[in-house]
């Protein structure tokens, strides 16, 4: 969520600076893994703000590995510069999931 704010936030300056109208906004899509030790809980909430046309919830072990491994991939994508690589911008798009609008 907080992703798709600075995506919008940041095209939006980059519109005024160019003398055109700001349109970008965020979605309000929520992706989480919280850690809990050794368990945890993954949820998905689509928008986060009700009324929402999706939500899911998980508790088990496996969110502290999937936690572990994303945290891996989240920095390498940082070190490299790519924040929005490809396939994850239509992996997410299949799952129903917008940055922006």
């Amino acid at each position: 969520m907080i992703e798709s704010m600075v995506t919008a936030v940041a095209r939006n300056i980059q519109a005024d600076i160019a003398g055109v109208p700001a349109a970008a906004e965020a979605t309000w899509n929520a992706i989480c893994l919280a850690d809990m030790g050794d368990t945890g809980v993954a949820f998905v909430a689509l928008p986060q703000i009700p009324p929402r046309n999706v939500t899911w919830a998980r508790k088990g072990g496996w969110v502290h590995m999937a936690k572990v491994a994303f945290e891996k991939y989240f920095l390498m994508k940082m070190r490299s510069g790519n924040t929005e690589p490809v396939y994850e911008k239509y992996v997410l798009k299949l799952l129903g999931v917008m940055r922006i609008r």
